[in-house]
């Protein structure tokens, strides 16, 4: 049975900028596909860039209507990788970064759809968006990593995403990186692959 582990780039990168994170995930038997496709919009402020939403004024109201607007770009893909690849939901695994990690933890709680698991790199939600989530589906399951010092998106958003989910009693682990911004660490590379060798084993 096909696995796929689906990467969701940030804010101004595009599908390029994931994609090498494969070579850090053991594929023994080369069963995981790795998919890492462009947003669907041209990003304003990088010509080769994209964007899953606007982020202009960067407010808990703007990113809270551009992930109800992506959303529906990310059930599609989803959708279209299931049909593609003759698999179920749960044999996916999203990993998003900064922007993309907005959008890959918002679409785990409202989807219906139970997922192999969710990544979220230097993302997650304001809590504003946290609390207006009343029913959340329990049935996913999420790590949670950010840079202590990350100074574009604040850390807390990765401590209140915790926080929530473990309100609702959905499986999740967190790791703040102290001294790291904005970014991938080695560490959470290595956190990254031992995660995928277990949901997908």
């Amino acid at each position: 049975m096909k696995k796929v582990v689906l990467f969701l780039h940030g804010y101004g990168a595009n599908g390029d900028d994931l994609i090498g994170l494969k070579n850090h995930i053991n594929n023994p038997e080369e069963d995981i596909i790795f998919l890492s496709p462009n947003a669907p919009e041209t990003c304003p402020v990088n010509f080769f860039g994209y964007q899953w939403f606007d982020l202009v004024e960067r407010t808990p109201e703007e990113i809270y209507l551009g992930l109800k607007k992506s959303y529906h770009y990310l059930d599609q893909i989803i959708s279209n990788i299931t049909i593609k690849y003759e698999i179920e939901s749960e044999d996916i695994v999203i990993v998003g970064f900064s922007q993309g990690a907005m959008l890959a933890s918002y679409y785990g709680l409202i989807n219906n759809n139970k997922l192999n698991g969710i990544i979220s790199l230097s993302g997650a939600l304001p809590k504003k968006i946290l609390n207006q989530i009343n029913k959340p589906n329990l049935n996913q399951k999420f790590f949670i990593y950010h840079g202590s010092e990350d100074s574009i998106v604040p850390s807390q958003r990765s401590e209140d995403l915790h926080d929530y989910l473990a309100s609702m009693s959905i499986e999740n682990n967190l790791i703040i990186e102290k001294g790291c911004d904005h970014g991938i660490s080695a560490k959470a590379l290595q956190e990254i692959k031992i995660k995928i060798a277990i949901w997908l084993s």
